[in-house]
């Protein structure tokens, strides 16, 4: 049910208000942001999984296809819903784009302030998220959880900016 400021809002738009359209606009990226505030960090509270699954011990060197290939799965239809949502608000494309823009670099200047894990950035930073994921758990085993989690972060944000570049939609 839409409550009364809302539908105020949608009449002015049709009208050809600017201030409507404008905070229509603004309502419409601040739930964009929640959304994929939130996907991003449940795709990185289950790479973090996975990662602790095959991470670093010989224990945990033993791969389970069916554990992976689900973590997998679930990662990649998460990923696909954030796609799906930024191409069909393509209107909110610049907010977008800024949206990544501003976490990349604020990720990637926490991870820059510890010398080895810039070193590991730039060994990792062509490395396929889902593909190469092995070899980035025997890259960042080194690091605290923290680190671990912005390095995580980083690699999703890239892979998404990256799949919406090919798309054309970025």
């Amino acid at each position: 049910m839409k409550d009364i400021s809302r539908i105020f809002l949608e009449i002015s738009s049709k009208k050809g208000n600017v201030i409507a359209d404008e905070a229509m606009l603004k309502d419409k990226n601040e739930k964009i942001e929640l959304f994929l505030n939130k996907y991003i960090e449940f795709l990185s509270v289950n790479l973090q999984a996975e990662f602790s699954r095959i991470s670093c011990s010989p224990l945990g060197q033993l791969k389970t296809n069916e554990i992976g290939t689900k973590i997998k799965d679930i990662i990649e239809e998460h990923i696909a819903r954030i796609i799906f949502l930024i191409e069909k608000e393509k209107e909110s494309t610049p907010f977008v784009i800024e949206y990544f823009s501003a976490n990349l670099r604020k990720i990637y200047e926490k991870i820059i302030e510890n010398y080895k894990a810039e070193k590991v950035l730039k060994e990792i930073f062509e490395l396929n998220l889902l593909h190469d994921f092995g070899q980035i758990v025997d890259r960042l085993c080194q690091f605290e959880v923290q680190t671990i989690d912005f390095f995580l972060k980083y690699l999703i944000l890239i892979n998404l900016h990256r799949r919406l570049q090919r798309r054309n939609i970025l």
